[in-house]
């Protein structure tokens, strides 16, 4: 099978398209024929050998975490709701089921968790357990985007900052996969939604997602903005994603009380901030990762539905995996950049 592969750590040069063997699926195991991935920040901080452990792996290795196929064949001991033919998605978080957290039930908080790679070829092996069934009518570009970017925002949303019809959600760069998630998610739950995008077109196309407000986070006056739109509290929740450049912006228009919920750093990693804001305002801090299955089986009726609608800006054969990874740096492309086979 084709796949794209690294040997090492660099730009996206070291993306090698080349033939390996099928997997075959072992015990609860679904070999899936690929339809479509989409590429993540995920894949360009492996693929630059980001220092943090939550990003090593072994090389050589086919990055990827989103899969998206049909059943083509099933290992022994797989639940008979799986059946070849099936089309699915899978959640590419995968606690470890054996620490106390897991234990407890409370998956989220697994220390020895990993997360799937392996989506960027044509056929790839994943657990049942971390699969679901979809609707043959979900366009394949929109179930591609779906596993990475909805379930993380959904567990951030929803399992962190209990989001309701009560709240202003600020979510960072709208057009971004992980920010489009959230503002289907927060408006879902009643939310009154502001966001932001850096260029006239990325603001144009928000407007389809009907936020309440759209803003430009290059203006020097944006939290002014929202806190002129929320009658002086500000944003009861801020979906932080981005980091860096954010960070103190971030600070200043959460409201007194409020949460900020963090799950990237797609700016950079290191952030200064006037901690005042913090215990004067007592914003609550939560960090997020991925999602669990719950947040998976919630979510995917919405998407099976068709009320979800991920974003997508760029569908690309996978011969042009170096292309996405240049596409995705360069931050020029309004939505998920997705991967066909």
């Amino acid at each position: 099978m084709r796949a794209a592969l690294i040997r090492k750590h660099g730009d996206p040069s070291v993306l090698h398209l080349e033939d390996i063997p099928v997997p075959r699926p072992g015990r609860g195991e679904l070999l899936i024929k690929m339809l479509s991935t989409s590429v993540n920040h995920r894949d360009v901080w492996i693929r630059k050998g980001h220092p943090h452990p939550a990003y090593h792996v072994d090389l050589p290795t086919v990055l990827g975490v989103d899969v998206c196929g049909v059943i083509e064949e099933i290992g022994a001991d797989v639940d008979p709701m799986f059946k070849p033919g099936n089309r699915i998605i899978a959640n590419p978080y995968i606690p470890c089921g054996k620490c106390d957290h897991c234990r407890r039930g409370e998956f989220q908080y697994c220390p020895y968790f990993t997360v799937y790679n392996g989506s960027y070829a044509e056929y790839a092996v994943i657990s049942a357990n971390n699969a679901v069934n979809i609707n043959d009518d979900v366009p394949i570009t929109h179930a591609a985007a779906f596993p990475n970017s909805y379930i993380t925002a959904w567990q951030m949303l929803v399992g962190k900052a209990n989001v309701g019809p009560a709240d202003t959600v600020f979510v960072w760069a709208g057009t971004s996969g992980l920010g489009s998630a959230a503002i289907e998610i927060a408006k879902l739950a009643g939310a009154r939604v502001v966001t932001s995008a850096g260029t006239e077109a990325k603001r144009d196309m928000l407007k389809g997602y009907h936020p309440d407000l759209i803003l430009d986070h290059y203006k020097p006056d944006m939290v002014k903005q929202i806190m002129d739109f929320t009658d002086g509290k500000g944003a009861s929740i801020v979906f932080e994603h981005v980091g860096k450049s954010s960070w103190q912006r971030t600070l200043e228009m959460c409201a007194v009380g409020g949460t900020i919920v963090t799950a990237g750093a797609t700016s950079g990693d290191e952030v200064t901030m006037d901690i005042t804001y913090a215990f004067v305002k007592q914003i609550r801090i939560l960090g997020s990762r991925l999602g669990t299955m719950k947040d998976l089986a919630d979510s995917v009726r919405h998407l099976n539905s068709g009320y979800f609608k991920p974003l997508i800006g760029r569908a690309l054969p996978l011969e042009e995996i170096v292309q996405a990874h240049e596409l995705m740096e360069a931050g020029k492309i309004i939505g998920k950049i997705t991967l066909e086979y």
